[in-house]
């Protein structure tokens, strides 16, 4: 006699002397999913830095004292916004971040000092307490803002790239660059073994990265910027 099964919301009908099976590819198929959620650097030897300095990782966007401009489009939900982001450090671990419509008008205007956003200004629409609070992780991580624990390498002879792990509270900040390289070419946030956002950098010009592509895994949020200036 026939029993129905429902397995990851398919129907279908089979024999009692096939439940085992059903069982067994079951928990195949979780243990696919879950591994694609495992932290990739989790076989990786640490080697911890005793001063927490960012200026070991190379990566110039936070330590540039230039006014850097980037054409910018940003996607939330379904909202589209684009401009220029400017960039501009004030003195050490104070920036401020204004983005503006090519015609000269300003979408908002915020000063991020140590690790904090404020606002100084911003339209209606994006002046939100949630929204607000992604830009600050978003600029902090840009920027490498956050106040860290922990500094440290993580070494892999079977990888190509040298990884940097910065800890603070829950969350692992990794800024990885390629051994071929000079430069950074991927920066993930991430909780346990969760990836919370992740930004891929590539065509580096005068030590600046020519394009920025910034993605949350929780919200549909993407940013992307292209090097002008």
């Amino acid at each position: 006699m026939n029993k129905e099964y429902r397995i990851l919301n398919f129907e279908f009908k089979q024999p009692n002397k096939s439940k085992k099976l059903i069982i067994r590819y079951s928990i195949f198929f979780l243990c696919l999913i879950f591994s694609g959620c495992s932290n990739p650097y989790k076989n990786s030897t640490q080697t911890a830095y005793p001063e927490k300095n960012i200026k070991i990782i190379p990566y110039s966007l936070p330590h540039t004292d230039k006014t850097i401009i980037y054409k910018t489009d940003i996607t939330f939900y379904k909202n589209n916004f684009g401009g220029l982001l400017i960039l501009k450090k004030i003195e050490e671990n104070n920036y401020r971040i204004a983005l503006t419509t090519q015609f000269g008008l300003k979408i908002f205007d915020f000063e991020l000092n140590r690790g904090k956003l404020h606002v100084v200004s911003c339209i209606e629409q994006l002046n939100k307490k949630i929204i607000i609070k992604t830009f600050e992780d978003d600029f902090n991580l840009l920027l490498i803002q956050n106040k860290f624990e922990t500094i440290s390498e993580l070494q892999n002879q079977e990888s190509e790239s040298r990884v940097w792990l910065l800890k603070s509270g829950k969350f692992n900040y990794y800024y990885k660059q390629k051994k071929s390289s000079n430069y950074i070419d991927s920066i993930g946030k991430r909780k346990r073994n969760s990836e919370k956002i992740s930004v891929g950098l590539c065509n580096y010009q005068n030590e600046l990265p020519g394009e920025i592509k910034l993605n949350h895994s929780n919200i549909k949020l993407k940013m992307n910027l292209k090097l002008i200036q």
